[in-house]
């Protein structure tokens, strides 16, 4: 069946091993096949075959194909790795075991030539645990934005957004609410980090602000007390950016406060500034203070509540945002995209209508 046997295969391979059999292929960590130039399997060593559950001998009666469920054509699949060189070639499959069990698999493969023949060199391992891994971290993705509040708009006020997570779960979170008819609350968050952890924490801190708005205090109270109780959820080396805001439209009054996210766009009367003012961290120092900042609005204004993943993408605001709403949206969009991103981004949009 094979015109090279395992023995004489071995001893080409191991030739400069000359005190060791075959067997050195079993110090492997990760399964090994070996196949001939037709695809035929030659060899698997121990985790291979502790792997697929066939012995040594049933293994050499299969051919890749019968382990292997993507190859519906064993020469092209054959020619793939043998052109890809030294560097070999990294693909993903699917591949069956002895029992029937269906395994997603990485394969690192490579044509070794000894004594001018081509010799498959497959080392297999199994990413069953990474891809449900990744399920699990696209379905807390689709929670994460499931509970991000929808684009809205009434008489006095659009409000849009943009959320682009650097990985699958974010760091940031966002949201806003009626106190009563003429005044809107909200803030935006921005946790240190991107994982998992760090998603966790954000679901913690968003019930907390939440109760935050609840309670009759001044807004800079409101984020004192925030920080107070945010303490104990976030690790030692660990803290939150925050930015809370509140739309008084009977005042026609902007009241801020910040705590880490120390700035904000704002398009007034044609003009676009960037508004920054001090702010510690929240988590950090449960005696932290914060300050209260308050600056008028008109109707046709727009303020950009961000995180720093994204005001750091801005070209010089002031000179290139567009004084418009559609086209500064727009280009705060385009910005959202940026292959030189490099963290979580979101940022809620204001218009006054």
């Amino acid at each position: 069946m094979n015109d090279l046997p395992v023995e004489k295969l071995v001893t080409n391979i191991t030739q400069f091993f000359p005190d060791y059999s075959y067997w050195i292929f079993d110090m492997l960590n990760d399964p090994l096949l070996l196949l001939d130039e037709s695809g035929m399997i030659l060899f698997m060593n121990e985790k291979a075959r502790k792997f697929y559950g066939h012995s040594l001998e049933e293994a050499q009666q299969l051919h890749i194909a019968e382990l292997d469920l993507n190859i519906t054509v064993a020469a092209k699949y054959l020619h793939t790795i043998r052109q890809s060189g030294d560097e070999g070639y990294i693909f993903l499959s699917t591949h069956k075991k002895k029992n029937n069990e269906l395994v997603p698999i990485q394969i690192h493969a490579r044509d070794i030539r000894i004594h001018s023949k081509s010799i498959f060199a497959l080392v297999i391992k199994d990413i069953s645990l990474e891809r449900q891994l990744k399920q699990e971290f696209e379905f807390a993705s689709r929670i994460q934005k499931n509970m991000l509040p929808a684009k809205y708009k009434s008489p006095l006020v659009e409000i849009r957004s943009i959320y682009r997570p650097y990985n699958y779960v974010s760091g940031d979170f966002f949201d806003f609410q009626w106190e009563n008819s003429q005044i809107l609350n909200g803030y935006l968050l921005d946790i240190m980090g991107h994982g998992l952890a760090t998603s966790l924490i954000m679901s913690a801190l968003r019930v907390l602000l939440s109760q935050a708005f609840t309670k009759q205090l001044p807004l800079n109270e409101k984020l004192a007390w925030f920080n107070q109780q945010a303490i104990p959820f976030l690790a030692e080396d660990s803290f939150a950016a925050l930015i809370c805001f509140s739309l008084d439209f009977d005042k026609q009054e902007l009241t801020y406060s910040m705590a880490g996210i120390n700035h904000f766009l704002a398009i007034t009367q044609g003009q676009t500034r960037v508004i920054k003012k001090p702010g510690i961290f929240a988590g950090l120092d449960k005696k932290a203070d914060f300050e209260c900042h308050t600056m008028p609005f008109g109707s046709g204004d727009v303020f950009y509540f961000m995180t720093d993943g994204l005001f750091e993408l801005l070209p010089t605001p002031t000179e290139f945002c567009p004084s418009g709403y559609a086209e500064s949206y727009r280009w705060l969009f385009r910005a959202a995209r940026s292959p030189n991103r490099r963290d979580d981004v979101s940022a809620l949009c204001l218009h006054i209508k």
